[in-house]
């Protein structure tokens, strides 16, 4: 069997864990950088207890970019490229898991940046993504958070309805940006992602133009937590025992036309083989493929009974 490669899961023909390709998009270049500490050599997580049990509040995070000398990895508190995520202790295979939820996004045509597994020196797989707030020469590009934009002092209270709000007033392009949004929504209920609170919808402004960012931060925390919420912020007032006709209402509150609406759920409907085949072939051990493969074939069996 073919192996595949670690950024996009597709077969590789070539030699190695990587395309060429892929790996010119992350890194500039067709080389895979030597990162040559471990996930204990990272910035200890400061954690602030929460009511709310999240992944955020456990994973570490360092900023990185790779030295032109020496083209190894190392730590960047400024001028970071990228941003590494290493595998925590509590929620083993989280590397993996994200990596596999970002392809999914990916593979529906979402603007996605450049990411992938990589060897830490331990041989434990980190994710790494490419920095969608910088520009090639380093510069920095204006991001807003809805947290930020909203005006709000806790990230986990608000309605996914007030976000789009907020992207029919501020974004250049309305409409591609309102059905990006509300296909990502669908999105990340399908793969129970149930953690993505204000922080997680952010805006790209440049020359006083603002854009929905790409997507990130996207993974199953469902597969983790198991009592979570099915979303992070309500839709129809509703956190929990979301169907169908709940995605509808949002969309309705958005103005999108209800053809687009239901041209979004059949293209979300038409992906459930493919992203079950993208969960088989991840690098997740089979017991969480099994769990993964699980929790989509419930939230797909609600929204499309």
């Amino acid at each position: 069997m073919a192996n595949r490669c670690l950024c996009c899961e597709q077969p590789i023909e070539e030699e190695g864990r990587y395309h060429a390709k892929c790996l010119k998009a992350l890194w500039g270049k067709a080389v895979a950088p030597k990162i040559s500490f471990a996930a204990k050599d990272l910035p200890e997580k400061v954690t602030t207890a929460t009511d709310h049990m999240s992944i955020s509040g456990v994973q570490a995070k360092a900023l990185i970019r790779v030295n032109k000398d020496s083209g190894e990895v190392e730590f960047a508190p400024t001028g970071s490229t990228h941003i590494l995520k290493p595998e925590p202790n509590e929620y083993p295979g989280l590397p993996a898991m994200e990596n596999v939820c970002m392809i999914t996004a990916e593979t529906l045509g979402m603007n996605v940046p450049p990411h992938g597994l990589f060897p830490m020196s331990d041989g434990r797989l980190c994710y790494i993504v490419k920095r969608f707030d910088r520009m090639e020469d380093g510069g920095k590009i204006q991001s807003e958070t809805m947290f930020q934009i909203l005006g709000a002092t806790d990230k986990y209270k608000g309605s996914l309805e007030s976000v789009g709000k907020a992207i029919r007033t501020h974004a250049e392009n309305v409409g591609l940006d309102t059905i990006d949004f509300f296909e990502r929504v669908i999105l990340c209920f399908l793969i129970g992602n149930g953690d993505m609170h204000l922080k997680n919808w952010a805006f790209l402004i440049r020359d006083k133009k603002a854009a929905l960012a790409p997507v990130y931060d996207f993974v199953s925390s469902k597969v983790y937590i198991k009592r979570e919420s099915d979303t992070a912020l309500t839709i129809n007032a509703k956190g929990n025992k979301l169907k169908q006709a709940d995605f509808e209402s949002l969309a309705n509150n958005l103005k999108i036309d209800p053809k687009a609406a239901a041209n979004s759920f059949e293209k979300m409907k038409n992906a459930r083989e493919r992203f079950r085949e993208l969960a088989i072939y991840s690098e997740l051990n089979p017991s969480m493929r099994q769990e993964l493969e699980d929790v989509m074939a419930e939230r797909f069996k609600r929204l499309f009974s």
